[in-house]
């Protein structure tokens, strides 16, 4: 039996733990990943997750369901996340000029990229991006959430949600137009 999250959210602000336990099972994947996303490392990643559990597990009592559980959850999961990427230094990801040489000088497209190679590339592109365009990259590409939950997590209007999307594929499609076949 599949219980709603407001049934769970009940029990949890009234102190039930088992009730808040299958709500962080339930969105833990999901939250873990923008983690990673965003701090680019798994250690902080799940540091990050726990932090943004933690604090909702703390404000759970104040949550009044004027957004939905989930958008409550990335919110606080972003910030998390951001705090974490703020101390650690920003690695150089850089996709050299003799790196994209040796991928336009291959003799057969098949020899051209590798699926690793690919993931590594969009990976490599999507960690470039600006923070602004890298929330909405990942939470409408990777996590499939609609641009109006993505404006409710970043508390910003719809219209700016679509903008930065728009900015983002154009990043992209800069980036990574050696990687798309005509």
């Amino acid at each position: 039996m599949n219980i709603s999250d407001d049934i769970l959210i009940q029990h949890a602000q009234q102190g039930n733990e088992r009730a808040f336990a299958q709500l962080v099972e339930r969105y833990h994947e999901r939250i873990f990943n923008v983690c990673f996303r965003i701090v680019g490392d798994f250690h902080d990643a799940e540091e990050a997750t726990m932090d943004a559990f933690l604090a909702c597990y703390r404000s759970l009592v104040s949550f009044e369901g004027r957004s939905s559980f989930d958008t409550w959850v990335y919110r606080i999961a972003i910030r998390c996340a951001y705090k974490y990427r703020e101390k650690r230094p920003p690695e150089n990801i850089n996709i050299g000029e003799s790196e994209l040489a040796e991928i336009h000088s291959a003799d057969e497209p098949d020899e051209i990229l590798s699926q690793a190679e690919i993931q590594k590339a969009i990976e490599q592109a999507i960690d470039k991006l600006p923070d602004r365009l890298r929330d909405v990259t990942v939470l409408y590409f990777l996590e499939g959430l609609s641009y109006q939950d993505i404006a409710e997590i970043l508390e910003c209007p719809v219209g700016t949600v679509g903008s930065r999307i728009n900015s983002s594929r154009r990043y992209m499609k800069q980036r990574l137009g050696h990687l798309i076949k005509e």
